[in-house]
């Protein structure tokens, strides 16, 4: 599925606005890609910008926030939903 998190060109980095090369899941962990590949939870980063993400750190919890915003505006569900299909709330 399309990525409903991306509000401008998917082309480039979500954060630097750079090319982007790499596919991020932003809400993560085994079970939670594939629902996430399913629901449109996906971004796309510049290399330096995913690096960032997985060994800094660096706005993963803000980005794990707009994409269950993001979810609940668009499926027009709660966050109690959002907890029963990932198990947890990022708000």
């Amino acid at each position: 599925m399309e990525s409903i998190v991306h509000t401008t060109n998917k082309d480039l980095c979500f954060f630097c606005g750079q090319w982007a090369t790499d596919l991020h899941h932003c809400i993560h962990g085994t079970a939670n890609r594939k629902l996430a590949d399913q629901d449109g939870l996906t971004v796309r980063l510049c290399r330096r910008c995913h690096m960032n993400l997985h060994d800094k750190g660096t706005c993963d919890r803000e980005l794990q926030r707009i994409a269950q915003e993001k979810w609940m505006e668009h499926y027009g569900k709660t966050a109690s939903d959002f907890i029963q299909r990932y198990g947890k709330s990022y708000l």
